[in-house]
């Protein structure tokens, strides 16, 4: 009976009641559709991340990502990524040269990464291939071999495919070398950074210029099945090569690893604070509703309902007026953020800040199905708080003093 007085009351008021349910469900779609924004703006920065740019495993000599010197390498290194890509979870592995050089080209200088890579073993593991804006991926069209550069560097030298660039770097035996490369190719991924100081060449191009031994690497790069299994892949790696070095993206990428781990907390920050504006509106909702029922409530005593009934009354009101503003406004913001898991979201106005930290400019919204059992949890929450002051109000009645108000 308590729980349809409950609900009469509600509507008793038509007009204040759908200007709170409204206010909840805005409130709620905004606040459910900038949690799936942000978690699909990360999840994109760290599949960029991964799959362009770390990769989920990287194996090193020891105190190699100290310094990089080119004399701290792998050994035997191809052999040790036909045995990594035999582990169950383990996606694919790639051996990677990295050198440290100087390049002069017609219309400027400048410096960067040159990794030397194995072209069918890295189209396994990173995607920059899919990120062309012009040539090939180092498909040789002349004597000079090719190289690979981003655009952001392309744009610095003004250089195009075709243009030769000149590579110095210092050898395994402490001397000057210097090779001339053609590109081939030039290619643009969502971080601008890495795009102006990633270049990639050959593996055995980089090899006959550093002088190093054939099968080895600085580097191997490996994807597992699932970016969140490589810590649990990590140490069967480690059983393979020994005493080299073995870290996670997350380990590699502190700020990244930041960024997850904190990403949620941020999130529900949010939405509290969403919450708490709702809860002050849903206070001077119920504090109304309960002075316009002085004297009702007053005869509701002096008949002989207990104030334990009349307080579960009231707080039942306000668990509905929240509940049905929040269902509506959860079901509403859920259906806008399916569409928008399929239909990218253009910021590309904001592409050149974005872009600096690696940010895509196009953004899929992700909201996981236990966030909204959360929020739903928080907004029950939020009705029960809201309801206490005018409940307690109410208890605070003199039921003679009541019954004699207007």
């Amino acid at each position: 009976m308590i729980w349809s007085i409950a609900w009469r009351n509600v509507w008793r008021n038509r007009v204040r009641s759908i200007v709170m349910i409204t206010a909840i469900g805005l409130g709620l779609v905004a606040g459910v559709f900038i949690m799936a924004f942000m978690q699909g703006a990360v999840n994109a920065r760290i599949e960029s991340a991964t799959k362009s740019e770390l990769s989920h495993i990287q194996v090193h000599a020891p105190h190699f990502l100290d310094n990089n010197e080119s004399e701290l390498f792998i050994r035997d290194a191809v052999n040790l990524v036909d045995k990594i890509e035999t582990l169950d979870s383990v996606k694919a592995a790639s051996p990677r040269l990295i050198a440290e050089p100087f390049i002069m080209a017609a219309h400027g200088t400048g410096g960067g990464k040159l990794l030397g890579i194995d072209i069918e073993k890295e189209k396994r593991v990173t995607d920059i291939f899919e990120y062309l804006i012009d040539g090939t991926y180092m498909e040789k069209t002349s004597r000079m071999p090719p190289i690979l550069i981003g655009q952001k560097i392309a744009k610095k030298l003004k250089l195009k495919v075709g243009s030769k660039i000149n590579v110095q770097m210092v050898d395994l035996g402490g001397d000057l070398s210097a090779k001339g490369f053609r590109v081939s190719g030039i290619y643009k991924t969502s971080n601008s950074t890495f795009d102006e100081t990633h270049l990639f060449v050959r593996y055995h191009d980089l090899q006959m210029q550093l002088g190093i031994e054939n099968g080895a690497a600085h580097e191997i790069a490996i994807i597992t099945d699932r970016g969140d299994e490589a810590a649990f892949v990590k140490p069967s790696i480690q059983n393979i090569v020994g005493k080299n070095d073995v870290k996670t993206w997350k380990e590699l990428s502190p700020e990244m690893a930041l960024l997850t781990d904190s990403m949620n907390q941020y999130m529900y920050f949010f939405i509290l604070i969403i919450l708490l504006g709702l809860c002050f509106g849903i206070i001077n909702t119920m504090l109304m509703a309960v002075m316009e029922r002085t004297k009702e409530i007053g005869m509701l005593m002096a008949v002989g309902m207990n104030r334990r009934r009349i307080f579960t009354m009231i707080i039942l009101e306000s668990v509905m007026l929240t509940l049905t503003g929040g269902i509506l406004g959860m079901l509403l913001g859920y259906g806008i953020t399916k569409f928008f898991e399929t239909t990218p979201i253009d910021v590309s106005m904001f592409s050149e800040g974005l872009e600096k930290y690696g940010f895509a400019t196009q953004i899929y919204t992700s909201l996981q199905p236990d966030t909204l059992i959360t929020i739903t949890i928080l907004v029950i929450i939020t009705g029960l708080l809201s309801a206490i002051y005018p409940a307690r109000k109410a208890l605070k009645l003199n039921p003679a003093e009541a019954t004699r108000s207007d």
